[in-house]
């Protein structure tokens, strides 16, 4: 986490969804509300755990819906952060 910043310079722009849902990750930390992109994420973690957990005692079956679950929780989470950056970009202070 600390070399992030250093090996992945700031966007020049915030035309990839992707980089629109980082920074939307980004605000969405700072404030912190209790709203579905909370619940989403909460969701994907338990799945994560559940990967490890079925990955630990070997049974693939449940590793691998547990992984599939966490995956797609992460891409709604992800669409989420875009979604919220859209919305809120106009009300954060540019660096």
């Amino acid at each position: 986490m600390l070399l992030n910043p250093i090996v992945f310079p700031k966007p020049k722009n915030d035309s990839s969804w992707a980089t629109r849902a980082m920074l939307g990750e980004e605000m969405w930390v700072a404030e912190r509300p209790l709203d579905t992109a909370m619940a989403v994420n909460v969701a994907a973690s338990a799945f994560g755990i559940g990967g490890v957990v079925g990955a630990l005692k070997r049974r693939p079956t449940a590793t691998a819906l547990c992984t599939v679950a966490e995956v797609a929780l992460l891409l709604v989470y992800w669409q989420l952060m875009s979604e919220y950056y859209e919305e809120h970009r106009n009300y954060m202070p540019n660096e």
